[in-house]
């Protein structure tokens, strides 16, 4: 909208003012004042774009009010309307960048043409602002993006050297000598509620936000997003324990969370994968809250070792122990160990796999029928599409949520009624669904069948239901090139803003931020 001020002290300038611009342009507000100290008073208020002014006025003149307006906004247009044609009043009008200088008497016709080419200047001058703001905003996103790049690259074993002057150009890091430092945020217990695992992921979030902007303020340094529990940095130059060491006090009286971190040693930049190793592997092997590989005794790889924690492992996982979450952090020092020489670092790796087929076949003896599950290809083809450090982190994630579901199972067996309402949910999700229309199908009460589903699947009609239906926009996330709002009726829902606020609950990010964190 176009928001006009006319001060002058004739009212029949004001109003004739008025009547002509109300008249002529639709989208218009208009604003009036007797003289220069109620003007900037509206000036302050109203905010227009457009100012008209009188030059003799009593009190303070135009060109002082003028004067006052040019300190705090620079951008407004002014127009000056005056009986007076002398020069002076024109250098200053100059002086204050004016944009036009009309003498009364003032016609219609040139009043419609002086606030018709301000309205057009106006909009060009907006637009080009916006597209520079989009520019902005677009570079900032392409540098975030690089960044995450050069991270992933580290992570997955990739080969940063070939783009390494693109890194250098973009990123203006010189790239000589750097070293990789992992921050562990504790994990939730599995008990938790829903509620406090969307809490913990937001704030995992926002320590990662908070990072970004703390430690690239004190360090030429590059803060990665979340992976699971983990923030990974790349810090130039040397590794400085003290400063890690105020760092997590900091973010644990900021974000009351427990909050660990890992350091490796500086290292060439074409060794980085090195310093990401050393930082998981201070963790695993020490209980400081902030563990230098330096303070760190030589680690010798130990078969025997290895496979008596894997042996643990399993057997945690069949009994539904509590220790498997112990065992599973005992285990990851153990192979991170395995990974200092070719021999071990190849039965690390193989060993992984096997476990994991191990354990799936396990879980899936069991939970027949609680999640559709893409099968062993995926999770392998995975597993084996990752660097030996980053396998670390596809298993855990994968055995531990097998785990979850594993320890909500009280029985062997579903009752009948459960598996007719998980077979009608996984097949109907994407449609109109109840709890009563399902209990009307299989011919009993909402309340029994909300009892029996509760009792058997571990969590209640309505989450089963929505945890099918966020599973399948996660699919349509990573691999269809549907937008949101597409998705989201694709999937059941009808209220995009509900979806959105559905899967941020579940997942703790929304559905736009999931799928550029997973391309």
């Amino acid at each position: 909208m176009l928001r006009v001020l006319v001060v002058d002290d004739e009212a029949i300038v004001l109003e004739s003012v008025t009547q002509v611009l109300s008249t002529q342009f639709e989208n218009i507000a208009i604003e009036t004042a007797r003289n220069s100290r109620e003007g900037l008073i509206k000036v302050e208020h109203f905010r227009p774009n457009i100012v008209m002014t009188d030059i003799k006025m009593p009190g303070m003149n135009g060109i002082e009010f003028i004067e006052r307006i040019r300190k705090v906004n620079q951008i407004v247009k002014i127009v000056i309307v005056s009986a007076y044609d002398h020069f002076e009043y024109a250098k200053e009008a100059v002086r204050f960048n004016v944009d036009d200088y009309i003498l009364k008497p003032l016609s219609k016709s040139k009043l419609i043409d002086v606030i018709t080419g301000l309205e057009e200047k106006i909009k060009s001058e907006e637009d080009r602002r916006n597209t520079e703001l989009d520019h902005i905003e677009k570079y900032y996103q392409s540098i975030q993006l690089v960044e995450s790049n050069f991270i992933n690259s580290i992570l997955l074993n990739r080969n940063i050297q070939k783009y390494m002057p693109y890194y250098r150009e973009l990123l203006e890091i010189p790239f000589q000598n750097g070293a990789m430092v992992t921050i562990e945020f504790d994990k939730l217990g599995d008990v938790s509620e829903s509620g406090e695992m969307s809490t913990y992921h937001q704030k995992i979030y926002d320590c990662a936000d908070f990072l970004k902007t703390h430690i690239k303020y004190n360090r030429t340094a590059l803060v990665s997003n979340p992976f699971l529990n983990r923030i990974y940095i790349y810090v130039e130059g040397d590794n400085d324990r003290n400063y890690w060491n105020n760092l997590s006090i900091q973010l644990m009286e900021r974000f009351k969370l427990r909050v660990r971190i890992g350091l490796g040693t500086v290292k060439p930049i074409n060794a980085i994968k090195e310093s990401y190793s050393e930082s998981l592997l201070a963790l695993r092997v020490s209980d400081d809250l902030v563990a230098f590989i330096k303070d760190i005794k030589e680690v010798e790889a130990s078969f025997e070792r290895f496979d008596q924690l894997l042996g643990e492992l399993h057997d945690a996982f069949t009994q539904r122990n509590k220790s498997f979450h112990t065992v599973l952090k005992h285990f990851e020092g153990e192979y991170i160990k395995m990974l200092s020489q070719k021999n071990t670092l190849e039965y690390a790796e193989a060993s992984l796999a096997e476990s994991m087929v191990v354990l799936y076949d396990k879980y899936r003896r069991l939970v027949t029928i609680y999640r559709k599950e893409e099968g062993r290809r995926h999770f392998l083809t995975e597993l084996f599409s990752h660097s030996a450090p980053a396998k670390l982190q596809v298993y855990e994630k994968r055995v531990s949520d097998w785990f979850t579901i594993y320890t909500k199972m009280q029985n062997e067996s579903f009752n009948g009624i459960t598996l007719h309402a998980v077979e009608i949910l996984k097949r109907d999700y994407h449609q109109e669904i109840s709890l009563e229309e399902v209990a009307l199908k299989l011919s009993v009460t909402p309340q029994y069948l909300s009892k029996i589903f509760k009792e058997d699947t571990g969590v209640t009609f309505k989450e089963y239901l929505t945890e099918q239906r966020i599973e399948a926009s996660k699919q349509l996330l990573k691999n269809s090139e549907m937008n949101i709002k597409d998705i989201c009726f694709k999937v059941g829902y009808n209220d995009t803003s509900y979806f959105i606020r559905a899967f941020k609950k579940y997942e703790g990010l929304t559905p736009k931020d999931y799928q550029r964190v997973y391309r």
